[in-house]
């Protein structure tokens, strides 16, 4: 799954305390939302919006997280992996372009089509701070039918005490962030070196994130982190920071660290892998993996 991003001034994240998801709640669009597509997954009823001329638009209250959920219908013979795109627009000024590429899923069905097959789903998250959103998606470029999507909204709790600090599986040394004067351990990720983590479930795994700033680059830089389980993609996570001027890097007089950004991952019963790597090729991230 490859996705480009495109920010024009500031996508608002959440970035306070350390937080973490409650239910999930399915978005009605406020405007043109009238046409719905109902598909089966799991023998349970889905309800998607396609995207169509003039767009979903939404209307949102943080905080909150929201997880976009895409698919793409095509017809029963084609069975190799389709590309689809849209674009969010969140608060009129910054706009975010989503491509993804993936299988037909072949247990998948429509109420409405029973003769299209859909797509694996492609998932995209954005985290919102305080106060009232607009969120717009626009429908992509090319593409033979509209993408289907449902954007699903959740609250946020804060953690507790029961956490556990995971260490990546093979890395190289830890580097030391200094911030209020506490030294707190975290582990650079890169495009070209991605790092594993090994999680047991049923919990959730919070990613905590830190992007290192160069001399070159601005006050406010945009990155995303990618995450797998295998070769399926988890989710892609976009996020905006700006520097720090509470922490240093220690032995990086060179490099300022982000104020620091995090993701959630719901881990099943069991053992499982997951490789994490940021999806910026020219950029560093340093990381954190808490477990609770």
């Amino acid at each position: 799954m490859n996705q480009t991003v495109y920010s024009k001034s500031f996508i608002f994240l959440l970035a306070v305390t350390l937080l973490s998801p409650l239910e999930a709640k399915l978005l009605k669009p406020s405007r043109n939302g009238e046409e719905k597509e109902i598909l089966i997954v799991n023998a349970k009823r889905r309800l998607y919006y396609p995207i169509k001329d003039g767009g979903l638009h939404y209307t949102v209250e943080g905080p909150t997280r929201l997880e976009f959920i895409s698919r793409f219908p095509v017809l029963k013979k084609k069975k190799q992996s389709h590309s689809f795109n849209y674009q969010i627009i969140l608060n009129g000024q910054d706009t975010v372009k989503v491509n993804h590429r993936y299988k037909v899923q072949k247990t998948i069905k429509s109420v409405q089509h029973p003769k299209h097959k859909y797509t694996h789903s492609g998932n995209y998250f954005i985290n919102l701070e305080k106060g009232s959103h607009t969120v717009e998606l626009v429908g992509g470029t090319n593409l033979k039918y509209p993408v289907l999507i449902r954007v699903v909204a959740k609250e946020f709790e804060s953690i507790g005490k029961n956490k556990e600090v995971l260490a990546p599986m093979i890395h190289q040394n830890a580097v030391h962030l200094i911030s209020n004067k506490k030294d707190v351990k975290y582990y650079e990720c890169t495009f070209e070196l991605p790092l594993q983590v090994e999680a047991r479930g049923k919990k959730t795994l919070r990613i905590l994130s830190r992007l290192e700033f160069s001399a070159s680059m601005g006050q406010e830089e945009s990155y995303r982190i990618r995450v797998r389980e295998g070769k399926k993609v988890v989710g892609t996570y976009y996020f905006n920071t700006e520097r720090s001027s509470a922490s240093h890097i220690q032995g990086r007089d060179d490099k300022v660290p982000g104020k620091w950004r995090s993701c959630e991952i719901s881990v099943a019963q069991g053992k499982h892998t997951y490789s994490v790597e940021v999806a910026d090729k020219d950029k560093a991230v340093l990381t954190r993996f808490i477990l609770y």
